[in-house]
């Protein structure tokens, strides 16, 4: 499955604290990932898949890049707009430009 480590855990609290996503963590979030990494540093292994399941998704929480976020909001908008205009004259120009990365990232700046 998934191993983690506190190695793991330990450098993904140091890069949200860095780049400011451990403060865009809930209270709860924040006082489960700090028992998680403690419960690792001390020895312990985690094994429900429950648990690392949320401790994957808040690590790449705590990874994502403000690059990263523009993508995602850039291609969450060309879903929409491909959705929406299907039954258009220009789809496959649209297909076309919705390919490109550089695209799909100015969309996420708008």
């Amino acid at each position: 499955m998934y191993a983690l480590t506190g190695d793991v855990l330990f450098a993904s609290f140091r890069r949200g604290l860095r780049n400011g996503n451990w403060k865009k963590l809930k209270a709860s979030e924040r006082a489960f990932f700090k028992a998680a990494l403690f419960y690792l540093r001390r020895g312990g292994r985690i094994v429900s898949v429950s648990v690392l399941e949320k401790l994957r998704l808040l690590i790449e929480e705590l990874n994502e890049t403000r690059r990263m976020r523009i993508f995602r909001k850039g291609f969450e908008k060309a879903i929409e707009i491909l959705n929406a205009c299907e039954n258009f004259a220009w789809y496959p120009y649209l297909k076309k430009w919705l390919k490109e990365p550089d695209y799909i990232f100015w969309l996420g700046t708008i």
